[in-house]
């Protein structure tokens, strides 16, 4: 079941690939600052034990967790310690916080919603699976309770999961978050069997294409679409205050 170290190298270097190519991109719109990350696999699916030890001071961490179901199941959690999801909820409400409350907890999901839509983008437009998004759950505590829950909707037992940890930062403000990608082998296998295969990118700029993460959200397709423009945060304004208006 376990991938093989030739199939883990091409699982990172093509997760690389995608993050750089759009994920890294949309943070550093939403932050207004570079982004670089690192990307580390944590789990093999050998039946090992995962090395998720963290610092003292990161124990109570922020997350949000969404997955991409349909052609390939991929589950993500995005964790950030407290002190750096306060920065970025003020960030992207445009007023300090100083605790993340139902707003804060918000941006943070859209974050993680933007983040999520700009990495399925990048598998779809390179290896034209489909993948279905869902809505992101806001949730706190430490960092091994965190992702036992999707990766026990991969695979049981729990130590055969592929979980990969790309830590992103800002280069300016220091900001981290980490995304964690947690897959049955068998899907991380598929990904990378099917990734630059038999499909041409120039196939899915077609409207008719429904491939494409986020088609029923316009405002989250023209965010990202406009990644290369000013860099200025009004489209992303505007897409918050609507998200956080609309909660009731």
């Amino acid at each position: 079941m376990s991938l093989q170290h030739t199939e883990i190298q091409k699982l990172t270097e093509t997760f690389n690939e995608y993050i750089t190519e759009k994920t890294s991109q949309a943070l550093s719109t939403l932050l207004g600052e570079p982004i670089d990350h690192k990307l580390t696999i944590l789990c093999d699916g050998e039946g090992n034990s995962c090395d998720l030890s963290i610092p003292t001071d990161e124990i109570k961490m922020c997350a949000v967790r969404l997955n991409g179901k349909g052609d390939i199941h991929i589950e993500l959690l995005y964790t950030t310690k407290i002190n750096h999801a306060v920065k970025i909820a003020s960030k992207l409400l445009g007023s300090e916080v100083k605790e993340i409350d139902e707003m804060g907890s918000s941006a943070l999901q859209e974050v993680a919603n933007i983040m999520t839509g700009s990495f399925f983008n990048a598998l779809s437009e390179n290896t034209g699976f489909k993948v279905d998004l869902s809505t992101p759950i806001f949730g706190e505590g430490e960092l091994k309770d965190l992702v036992i829950a999707p990766a026990m909707d991969v695979v049981s037992p729990t130590s055969h999961a592929i979980i990969t940890d790309s830590l992103l930062w800002g280069k300016e403000t220091g900001t981290e978050i980490h995304m964690f990608i947690i897959q049955h082998p068998e899907h991380a296998r598929k990904l990378i069997s099917q990734t630059g295969e038999n499909f041409k990118k120039s196939s899915y700029d077609d409207s008719a294409n429904t491939n494409l993460i986020g088609g029923e959200n316009s405002e989250i397709d023209f965010l990202l679409n406009d990644l290369t423009s000013t860099g200025e945060l009004s489209e992303i304004d505007a897409l918050l205050k609507g998200t956080i208006g609309n909660s009731d």
